[in-house]
């Protein structure tokens, strides 16, 4: 009977169930926060409490305080990977208004940047290159939603039909990093308050796209 009954009892979860189960009560935690307040309330200490863990536990796992905003990020840019892969930016309303396409993009990715301070900050120090403890899927979504943006103006450079014509003197790589150039500077503008009105930056950048992209003549 005693060992009937030792192999009934329940099975200790194995050391990487444990890890994986405290890291997503970590990140969960994290989520949390972020929805009731902004990331900028994200704290080790109010994460560690939220989750039932350590302070330390929290440093473990995601090495610094960085490490965990990059992995919030990451779910952002997926969504917006997602919905960028679905379009696809080959519907007839981009293909007639290609400027308007790219700002709409752009405005997107905009918005996720600049949805706190921090998360500027998390995007910036690891924009090309990860750093730290940062996802490291993270430069792989930026780098998908990039190619995306570098094949549309690809086949708007080649296009015979879509109007305004696209500039032919530069490659569509070099142009994109232009435009990476062009949102980093709106989403400064934005969260140094220099600009808050969305439509008021959307504007304004579709304006840089016109003096930048187009052929001259166009």
């Amino acid at each position: 009977m005693a060992n009937h009954s030792q192999n009934n009892a329940p099975k200790p979860r194995k050391p990487q169930a444990r890890t994986a189960l405290t890291r997503q009560k970590i990140l969960t935690a994290a989520e949390d926060i972020a929805r009731s307040g902004t990331l900028d309330d994200i704290t080790a200490e109010a994460v560690a409490q939220a989750a039932g863990v350590a302070k330390g536990t929290v440093f473990s796992h995601f090495g610094d305080m960085d490490g965990l905003l990059s992995y919030l990020l990451l779910d952002r840019l997926k969504d917006l990977r997602a919905v960028s892969d679905a379009d696809g930016m080959t519907s007839e309303a981009d293909m007639a208004d290609p400027l308007g396409a790219l700002v709409k993009r752009m405005m997107a990715l905009m918005e996720v940047i600049t949805s706190s301070q921090t998360m500027l900050r998390v995007f910036m120090e690891n924009i090309g290159v990860t750093k730290g403890h940062c996802a490291p899927e993270f430069v792989a979504q930026l780098d998908a939603l990039d190619a995306r943006l570098i094949s549309f103006l690809r086949h708007w450079q080649t296009s015979g039909t879509m109007t305004p014509a696209l500039r032919q003197d530069r490659t569509p790589e070099e142009l994109h990093d232009g435009l990476v150039a062009f949102i980093m500077h709106c989403a400064i503008l934005q969260q140094s308050r220099q600009v808050e009105d969305f439509a008021v930056i959307s504007h304004r950048l579709h304006r840089h796209l016109e003096a930048y992209l187009l052929a001259r003549g166009a």
